[in-house]
């Protein structure tokens, strides 16, 4: 959960001015006297209050045993333990719900298998239920989340999933108060589990509970919550109590204290009072939300008592506004939001663990950029509620107006591989590119049996592209085969060109578009022609074990080179992929490409290379194993005005670096370096040249099994400042470009190309190398100026 942070005024405001928090837990008179008395007792862990508490709790929701724990995750994985079900076994969770949840399946030995939702109502469907059950074959047990306090349709999820009710876990961590139909939650399947978090309708602190009609279940985890050890085994300190005990089985340490027990028997006596005042205020919200276009609040997904834990809305596209921008304008007017929640599945380790479905979660990604939940707690008076929705129409009034955007291009993708694949992926969920793929043609007979890739059909060979774009009405095509003969690369553009289609080509075209370097002036460019070669496809599949599984750090993240890096690494299954820079504009950028939301700050280190302090702190808490260090000035002029600049990053910066990943027991550390560092004539490649001898420096003194290395590069296409950006704006604006040296030669390599170099180097690397990439032969800058200029109908 994120929670967007009030900034703190010291001006007094008035009622109408003042800060409304996303929540504010309240701790009554009596329970702080309850928990005193406890604390005087002379016992404080689990005792006689926390008995009483289970006694009263299941009184209140319907259930003939509750068993108190530390936390709703505790008790989700107890629940599950008891089930005893078969280890790896499969268990539906919601796309949308908290990481603890999942987690609680996992320490189960159990894995998840993802359920998607409904966008409506943030819930999943009996039909999605049943798509997940599919995927997994037989799914051996559920968990069904009310989330935000709404009510599930708990029996037709667990129809649809096959499941009896005693293998459906209720998380009912937003649902005390709720009920389904006229039943509470709570009492309705074989486990119901219960959250006391700071925030929740019941607040205590910390704390969970199981509700359940299972005597037998309840006694296990009676024992299971304290080491597995027999029933009440905490009497054993009382007066006439025996020391004896047996343990029968594994358990955790997981129960809950008196004092936390105390607090919660008095908050119990609130409750009720304290639900009719979130009903209030999310009344208030629903009558005043209809008059703001674009704000929609979630549905329920079944009839009975919403328990009114969360006020969620969607933000959707007519609003004018994203979620992250709405966010931030709320926050600035002091007042608070959250999220609920990052999909699983947008976590790296449920990404690489959990079970997706065929064709993915689409409901999921398409709420979660939406979800916005709005302040909500007992204390939120009617006047805190109208000021949120005045400034929600307020904001939504000055919205910008989009301009429509084009109807998109049927494209046809040449290519059906994972270069291909993933294109496909990439357009259609990004309408900014004007693209809508339509089919794949592909030479291998392998592909076209199989019909279809990324849901989208095989049509034919490359041989047959006049007649694909003329039957199917194709405008666009690119090529999406890294490494396609130049030849037969001409005979397909020529194929296409005929038929009217225009041609583009990936890598480049996708690097330049993700980059904004050419924008649409790039999209019809053919780079083999302006380089005079074809395009390498240089990374083997052994470099994904360069940093599958691993801790890697992105130094200079933000930038062109930096942040092709990131995207390739993501793609090999890192464990944790770190972003620095020391441009918070940039990282928030990159996360956005990379993760689809920009609340991930767990992952973003805001750092100047050139402060030691901060780099060792860094390097000491975050332990990254692989090391890829793009930070550096590169401005070759610039530098030359203020070389000392260049001394302290590229020099001293690099140095620092080296020390801490030493110290730190980092095992591979490649410096991104430039061919500029071979005799150098310039700041640039004489401070490059330094930084190079001090990785040489690092390898000679580190210990065995350490690696540190430097890939050189030449001109990168695409990268920021580089040549055909600049050629881009020029152009664009219609002004002249002059070419002073007319026999000035240059190589040159694409952004892919180049990130692709550090991943092999990084694979092949000793130790204390220089790596170097073979361009073949240079370029005449006026040949490539006028090229590009042909290129871009100049």
């Amino acid at each position: 959960m994120t929670v967007h942070r009030l900034r703190h005024r010291q001006e007094s405001q008035s009622e109408e001015q003042r800060a409304v928090p996303f929540a504010a837990p309240r701790i009554t008179v009596e329970a702080r006297r309850a928990a005193q008395r406890v604390l005087a007792s002379g016992w404080v862990t689990m005792g006689p209050e926390t008995e009483l508490f289970e006694r009263e709790f299941a009184g209140y929701v319907g259930a003939d045993h509750a068993v108190a724990v530390s936390s709703c995750t505790a008790a989700l994985e107890l629940t599950l333990r008891a089930l005893r079900l078969p280890p790896g076994a499969g268990v539906l969770v919601p796309a949308i719900t908290f990481c603890g949840a999942a987690q609680a399946v996992m320490h189960a030995g159990l894995r998840p298998v993802l359920v998607d939702v409904d966008p409506r109502t943030a819930m999943p469907t009996p039909a999605t239920v049943a798509r997940a059950a599919r995927a997994c074959g037989c799914p051996h047990a559920m968990m069904v989340l009310h989330y935000a306090g709404a009510p599930a349709p708990v029996a037709e999820l667990a129809e649809a999933a096959r499941l009896p009710l005693t293998h459906v876990v209720e998380d009912a961590a937003h649902a005390l108060g709720a009920t389904v139909g006229d039943r509470p939650v709570g009492s309705l399947s074989r486990a119901a589990c219960f959250s006391f978090y700071a925030t929740k309708n019941l607040p205590i602190g910390e704390g969970g509970m199981v509700t359940t009609d299972d005597p037998a279940l309840a006694e296990w985890i009676r024992r299971a919550r304290l080491h597995g050890m027999s029933t009440d085994a905490w009497r054993r300190h009382l007066p006439g109590g025996s020391w004896r005990y047996t343990v029968e089985e594994a358990g955790l340490k997981a129960n809950m204290t008196d004092v936390q027990a105390a607090i919660g028997r008095a908050q119990l006596h609130h409750l009720e009072s304290w639900q009719e005042r979130r009903h209030e205020a999310a009344d208030r919200y629903d009558a005043a939300l209809r008059a703001v276009p674009g704000i929609e609040p979630l549905r329920t997904a079944a009839p009975g008592r919403h328990a009114r834990h969360l006020y969620v809305v969607r933000v959707l596209e007519e609003y004018g506004m994203t979620r992250d921008e709405l966010a931030v304008r709320l926050a600035d007017g002091d007042i608070g939001t959250s999220v609920h929640f990052v999909p699983l599945h947008h976590l790296p380790h449920f990404r690489a663990t959990a079970l997706v479905p065929h064709g993915g979660l689409p409901g999921a990604d398409e709420l979660f950029p939406q979800l916005l939940s709005l302040p909500l707690h007992p204390d939120l008076g009617g006047r805190a509620v109208d000021r949120v929705c005045s400034e929600l129409a307020g904001l939504g009034d000055g919205r910008r107006t989009r301009a429509p955007r084009p109807a998109a291009l049927r494209t046809l993708v040449i290519g059906a591989g994972e270069a291909g694949r993933a294109l496909a992926r990439d357009l259609a969920r990004a309408p900014e590119f004007g693209l809508e793929p339509v089919g794949f043609l592909d030479d291998d007979p392998v592909k076209r049996l199989g019909g279809a890739a990324a849901e989208l059909p095989v049509l034919g060979e490359l041989d047959a592209t006049r007649t694909t774009v003329l039957d199917h009405g194709i405008e666009a095509v690119v090529v999406a085969i890294p490494g396609l003969d130049p030849d037969r690369f001409r005979r397909v553009a020529h194929a296409a060109e005929a038929a009217g289609a225009s041609v583009r080509y990936l890598p480049s075209f996708i690097a330049a578009l993700r980059r904004d370097v050419v924008g649409s002036d790039m999209r019809e460019l053919d780079v083999s022609e302006l380089i005079g070669r074809a395009e390498m496809h240089v990374v083997s599949p052994d470099a994904r074990a360069v940093v599958a599984g691993r801790r890697v750090l992105v130094t200079g993240a933000g930038g062109s080179i930096g942040s092709e890096l990131c995207h390739q690494v993501r793609a090999f299954g890192p464990s944790r992929l770190f972003l620095l820079d020391h441009d918070e504009s940039n990282l928030h950028r990159l996360q956005l490409e990379l993760y689809g939301d920009a609340l991930r700050s767990d992952d973003i280190v805001i750092s100047d290379i050139r402060d030691r302090p901060r780099v060792d702190q860094v390097f000491r808490e975050l332990r990254p194993e692989v090391v890829f260090h793009a930070a550096a000035h590169k401005h070759l002029p610039l530098l030359e005005l203020h070389p000392c600049e260049g001394v302290k990053s590229n020099v001293r910066g690099t140095e620092n670096l080296l020390r801490a990943a030493a110290a730190a027991g980092t095992e591979r550390f490649v410096l991104i370096s430039t061919d500029k560092a071979a005799d150098p004539v310039s700041v640039l490649g004489a401070t490059k040249r330094l930084a190079e001898l001090l990785v040489r420096r690092a390898q000679d003194t580190a210990p065995s099994g350490s690696v540190f290395t430097a890939v050189r590069f030449g001109n990168v296409l695409g990268s920021r400042g580089s040549l055909l950006s600049v050629l881009a704006q020029q152009i664009g604006a219609g002004s002249p470009v002059t070419v002073t040296h007319p026999d000035v030669t240059r190589f040159f390599m694409t952004v892919e190309e180049a990130v692709g170099l550090v991943l092999e180097a990084a694979r092949m690397a000793e130790g204390g190398e220089v790596f170097v990439l073979d361009m073949s032969s240079p370029v005449r800058i006026v040949d490539l100026v006028r090229k590009f200029a042909r290129s871009v109908h100049v």
